[in-house]
């Protein structure tokens, strides 16, 4: 992705969590209820959802003359959203024991008062200042978008204003790390930030600067293990892997030892992979007779769909899939979350630089085999 999409990806995503069916690995369950009086819900079915442990899991409850209790476990605070009907979503943190109430009007949710929720001031608090720098954001893709259909074209400016505004959000994570080092929900903000959209130096830091309790809390425990994961790809790690390639049969990393290899995961589907694959073809036939290698790692789930996307992009350098899509063990073991994400090693095996984009990988590989 190029720096304006990275950061409209970053700042635009929603951490509302998906409403899908699952199932939980048990822990320590504790009961919390919800209870809502909302003008205008009438009979409609409330939908709960919320993600654990990388699952998505819901529930159900039947509301009754706007009316409507739920009562349910949890391992401690975790993001809950609530949909009544197809555009109306709330969303606020829930904690072991709670009693929370929701009153007001379902078509003002906004305005809704919710009471009992001890965690809810410090998701406030980042709501606002979250507001602020997505505001600034879409004041900047429409300067942007202005740019790209002027005759002068120059994005200088834009493109600083967005460093500038990633930036504001990196200082916003560490200033509520600071603030509410003991708060729940602060991990939770890492991980959305930090981690969903990997930032790794970011997210190891304000990991560090957690307390106890926070580390400790159901999204502190997933960021450590996420930062685990994180660090089995970091620079200088001697990454090791073994996948099919197309034809099924094993292709090691470690078989290629003694060249310097960039190690690609991309798919099919994934439109700026795809875009980002022409990079890839003038760094590959401008290296690979001096030592220059790419293992492309797909999460393509249909062996078709792969096979033709290699074929249409004149990839012609080495594959592998083991065609579990975003279920690929590989993907899971070294924590990736977004597409397209690389690694590049050198002659020894070891993690040189990450995520090369467009002309980057050329110029590193400049200095490689200088």
């Amino acid at each position: 992705m190029n720096l304006k999409s990275l950061i409209k990806t970053a700042l635009l995503a929603a951490v509302s969590p998906l409403i899908l069916a699952g199932t939980v690995t048990a822990q320590t369950q504790k009961p919390f209820t919800i209870t809502g009086k909302l003008d205008g819900l009438a009979d409609q079915m409330v939908l709960l959802s919320t993600q654990y442990k990388g699952q998505e899991i819901a529930d159900s409850v039947q509301a009754k003359n706007g009316e409507f209790t739920y009562k349910g476990t949890t391992p401690g605070a975790l993001f809950y959203g609530l949909r009544f009907g197809k555009n109306r979503f709330i969303g606020f943190p829930v904690d072991a024991g709670e009693k929370i109430t929701i009153t007001g009007n379902v078509d003002n949710l906004k305005e809704a008062e919710i009471k009992g929720a001890k965690h809810l001031p410090v998701w406030k608090e980042w709501g606002k200042a979250w507001s602020a720098i997505t505001a600034r954001a879409g004041v900047l893709y429409k300067i942007s978008d202005s740019v790209s259909k002027s005759a002068n074209k120059d994005r200088s400016y834009v493109d600083a204003e967005f460093e500038k505004l990633n930036q504001r959000l990196v200082d916003s994570v560490e200033v509520f790390v600071k603030k509410y080092p003991s708060s729940p929900m602060v991990p939770f903000i890492i991980i959305d930030r930090f981690i969903n959209y990997p930032n790794p130096e970011k997210a190891k830091s304000t990991y560090a600067a957690l307390a106890p309790a926070a580390k400790n809390s159901t999204y502190g425990l997933q960021l450590g293990e996420a930062l685990r994961i994180a660090a089995k790809t970091g620079i200088g790690v001697s990454p090791s892997f073994t996948l099919p390639d197309q034809n099924g049969k094993p292709l090691s990393l470690a078989s290629l030892k003694g060249k310097v290899v960039l190690v690609d995961f991309w798919a099919s589907w994934c439109v700026p992979c795809r875009k980002e694959n022409p990079n890839l073809v003038k760094a590959y036939t401008k290296y690979h007779d001096k030592g220059f290698e790419i293992i492309g790692i797909s999460l393509d789930d249909k062996k078709a769909n792969w096979l033709k996307a290699i074929e249409a992009d004149q990839l012609t350098w080495l594959h592998a899939s083991d065609l579990k899509g975003w279920k690929s063990d590989l993907a899971a073991e070294y924590g990736i979350k977004s597409i397209p994400t690389s690694f590049l090693v050198d002659a020894e095996g070891k993690i040189i630089a990450k995520d090369l984009r467009g002309d980057a990988l050329e110029k590193k590989l400049e200095t490689v085999f200088k």
